[in-house]
């Protein structure tokens, strides 16, 4: 059941600290663009996992990561949802609290590095310095993995058999063995399973998961249509990252929420996906990207105000408690959240 985890507050470093400490973590450049190196071979569909297989791991409550870690400012419609969701597919999820972020601090970060390298806005900095702050408390914490979510996410109501087959598919992308008892193998930094953008064609290397829960390419919307149009009818693609936006819902290996937190732990770009998917593409994250994605952001309808914490302004609902209209959520075929708050679909057509 979805619950407010208590994190001790000597996990928090403080930021004052962190923002100095990254400047200098980020000192060195990558040069060798990632993409290049692809190999063009022939996508192979997997068998089905084995009763007996790590991979099996993955249909627990927290999917096969040691903690499904929820990012929220505070309690709103969102987390509501989200505990609800949660609730209704048996899924346990913690909602560290997050500490305050002062203004000086988010317009500091906001502007490091030279004039020349893109610069995110004051929301996007916000969003930044709490998605590494929750990094920070996966590595504090010394976890083997964790799947980080933001509290506006859905997924599909047999998400736990969904990651059974990921997690088969992530093994044999980078040749796990059988002795490797992690769900997901470990040769991975960060498991992009929620994104909003994605490039795929046939000569990625790509072990294909069958699953009549996939989104069909003529109900599916947003920035990586064009890829899932080239995707075979009820299968998901599991390869290395090509070019993934939007952190909906990523896993980190315990390695790879290190080397995440110096690859874009002083800014200098954009956004923190943006960053992060440079870290995948242009430097040394190993990243692998679902498709069609397993996690979607739910959006309220448009009576309700915004949906965005990136975008909000103070006049937007966020802080509001309770939804009392039903919204939709793009490629989920069965809500969690609205089957949970409605008892139906509400995927828009």
């Amino acid at each position: 059941m979805s619950s407010y985890s208590t994190v001790p507050r000597a996990l928090f470093i403080r930021w004052s600290w962190y923002l100095f400490a990254a400047v200098s973590a980020c000192t060195v450049i990558w040069t060798f663009y990632a993409l290049s190196e692809y190999r063009s071979l022939k996508a192979i569909t997997r068998p089905l996992a084995s009763s007996s297989s790590p991979s099996k791991a993955a249909g627990n409550a927290t999917l096969g990561f040691q903690a499904i870690l929820a990012l929220s400012p505070s309690p709103s419609w969102r987390t509501a949802g989200l505990q609800a969701a949660a609730k209704f597919t048996g899924l346990q999820i913690q909602i560290p609290p997050q500490p305050p972020l002062h203004s000086e601090i988010v317009d500091a970060f906001a502007g490091l590095g030279s004039e020349d390298v893109r610069h995110p806005n004051h929301g996007s900095s916000l969003a930044w310095l709490a998605h590494l702050d929750l990094i920070k408390y996966v590595v504090a914490s010394d976890m083997e993995s964790a799947l980080i979510i933001e509290d506006d996410v859905d997924w599909d109501l047999s998400i736990r058999e969904q990651t059974v087959g990921i997690a088969d598919a992530v093994r044999k992308l980078t040749n796990t063995s059988a002795s490797d008892a992690a769900p997901y193998g470990q040769s991975w930094d960060v498991l992009w399973v929620g994104l909003c953008a994605e490039t795929w064609d046939q000569n990625f290397e790509t072990v294909f998961v069958d699953d009549p829960t996939a989104c069909p390419a003529d109900l599916y919307r947003g920035l990586a249509k064009g890829p899932v149009d080239r995707l075979p009818p009820s299968q998901r693609a599991v390869f290395h990252s090509g070019a993934p936006i939007c952190t909906f819902a990523y896993g980190l290996s315990r390695d790879g929420a290190r080397m995440v937190l110096q690859d874009v732990g002083a800014g200098k770009d954009e956004a923190f996906d943006i960053a992060l998917m440079n870290g995948c593409r242009e430097r040394n994250l190993t990243c692998i990207s679902v498709l069609p994605e397993i996690f979607r952001h739910y959006v309220p309808p448009p009576s309700f105000g915004g949906s965005s914490l990136v975008n909000s302004k103070d006049e937007d609902n966020n802080t509001v408690r309770i939804e009392t209209e039903m919204g939709s959520t793009e490629n989920i075929l069965r809500s969690a959240r609205c089957h949970a708050l409605w008892g139906k679909d509400c995927l828009p057509r």
